[in-house]
C-alpha cells in the first residue's frame, strides 16, 4: 500500500469539506444584507477513493433573520470541530507512520 493511503485521503478529504462549511457561513454572514443573496451550503458525498467529495451550493433560502444568523454560527463552529478532528487522524496516522518507520531502521 502506498504512503497515502485511504487514512490519509480520508482525513485531507475532511479537512477541505470542513473548510468548505465554513466558507459558506462566512459568505452567508457578509451577504447577509445583501438584497436577492441565497443562503449558501454544502453538499458532501462519499468518495470512491475514500473520504469525501463537498461542493457549496445556492439553497435557494433566504438570507436574512434570525434563523440564519444562528443557523451559521453553528454552522462555522461545527465546521472548525470537524477540522480539528480530521486534523488529529491525519496527525496521528503520520505519527503512526513515523513510528513505524523508525522501528525497520
Amino acid at each position: 500500500m502506498a504512503l497515502t493511503g485511504i487514512s490519509s485521503n480520508s482525513s485531507l478529504s475532511g479537512m477541505q469539506a470542513a473548510a468548505q462549511r465554513m466558507q459558506a457561513a462566512a459568505s452567508n454572514t457578509a451577504n447577509r444584507q445583501t438584497e436577492g443573496f441565497d443562503r449558501r451550503g454544502v453538499v458532501q458525498s462519499a468518495s470512491p477513493d475514500g473520504g469525501v467529495q463537498a461542493r457549496i451550493v445556492a439553497t435557494g433560502m433566504p438570507n436574512d433573520g434570525d434563523d440564519a444568523v444562528v443557523a451559521d454560527a453553528i454552522e462555522a463552529r461545527d465546521a472548525a470541530q470537524a477540522f480539528a478532528a480530521n486534523t488529529s487522524a491525519f496527525r496521528a496516522r503520520e505519527d503512526a507512520l513515523g513510528t513505524l518507520l523508525d522501528a525497520f531502521a
